[in-house]
């Protein structure tokens, strides 16, 4: 039977909602497909310390103005701090702007600070991303807009506080272990409140949708193989209520990570498969198993996908390198998988 949504947190997009005993949530727009960001509001004895407060563009400040003047909360003195999940623009994008008035630190996994002075330099090679693409079979025309689209940069806090898995982080009335969730990105971070049984999940867990795990020019090594790792390893957790970064709120963990496991593994299969017994390139799969009626923002995001993949496939033994210019890859075949086909 699937994880059903909790009954908390339905508050309509742009709405601010209490979700737990101190904590509240405020539905942020985002300008793409994910319609909305959950920022996290937990309640402190002299403010407020924000959780992921969202994608930097207008409609995003807005949303905060009227949140903050539901909740009778100073934008440029209640703001006690701004903590960070992860270093995706939808997450950490008003950080800068929200500890600018507020004048409070922003803390996040000290990994993921590196990470990020990385991916949103302004001087960064944004080439590098186009001849990415074109490595994996993405034609040229069709690379070109994307990285254009990736050239857009998200402006940092000029100082960020570091963040180590293991930590103890104390929010309201509870007391946090930072859980190190690498797969959406290499230094993702959770945080579990195990006496309250509270889950603020980032971008790691979600209910209805599965986080994109892909591999990027600057991703870490095996991502999609870490990522069920980390989701295998969280089994079992004293968790009553997964305050997530998109999408409903929910109660069953261990049935959610079932779900998603089994999810991927299917995923392997369908890509598996889509070699139909011939080389192809990532891209060449991508393109199959995904609809092709993408925009160049999604287009990329499956292409990043398909390589997380088909890079745990070839470790599986399942493909093989094929050839490198573009890179292509070659399904070999094995009884289980013969076996599967009858």
């Amino acid at each position: 039977m699937p994880v059903t949504p909790s009954e908390l947190g339905t508050q309509p997009v742009g709405g601010v909602a209490r979700v737990f005993e101190d904590v509240w949530q405020l539905k942020v727009p985002v300008p793409f497909p994910l319609v909305f960001v959950a920022s996290y509001l937990v309640r402190e004895d002299d403010g407020w310390t924000v959780i992921d407060p969202g994608f930097d563009y207008p409609e995003g400040r807005e949303v905060w103005r009227r949140g903050a003047k539901s909740l009778g909360l100073d934008l440029g003195g209640d703001i006690r701090r701004v903590v960070v999940t992860h270093l995706h623009p939808d997450h950490i994008g008003l950080a800068k702007w929200m500890s600018g008035r507020a004048g409070c630190p922003v803390l996040m996994s000290g990994m993921e600070i590196a990470a990020a002075r990385r991916l949103w330099n302004p001087t960064a090679d944004t080439d590098r991303f186009f001849r990415f693409m074109v490595r994996y079979g993405m034609d040229e025309a069709t690379a070109r807009p994307n990285v254009l689209k990736q050239s857009s940069r998200t402006e940092l806090p000029d100082e960020i506080t570091p963040l180590a898995p293991g930590e103890k982080l104390e929010m309201g009335a509870g007391s946090y272990r930072l859980i190190h969730a690498p797969g959406h990105t290499d230094h993702h971070l959770v945080f579990h409140d195990e006496h309250r049984g509270l889950l603020i999940g980032g971008d790691h867990v979600l209910l209805r949708i599965t986080p994109n795990i892909g591999v990027w020019p600057a991703t870490e090594p095996r991502p999609l193989a870490r990522y069920l790792a980390s989701v295998d390893g969280m089994r079992g957790l004293d968790v009553n209520l997964v305050l997530p970064g998109h999408g409903p709120l929910f109660h069953d963990l261990n049935g959610r990570i079932e779900e998603l496991t089994r999810h991927h593994e299917d995923r392997l299969d369908v890509m598996y498969r889509a070699y139909a017994g011939e080389p192809a390139t990532p891209y060449e799969i991508a393109c199959r198993v995904f609809s092709l009626d993408l925009s160049d923002y999604q287009l990329r995001f499956a292409l990043a996908e398909t390589l997380a993949h088909l890079e745990l496939l070839e470790e599986q033994g399942r493909i093989e390198v094929a050839g490198e210019h573009p890179v292509r890859h070659r399904p070999v075949r094995r009884m289980d998988d013969i076996g599967s086909e009858a």
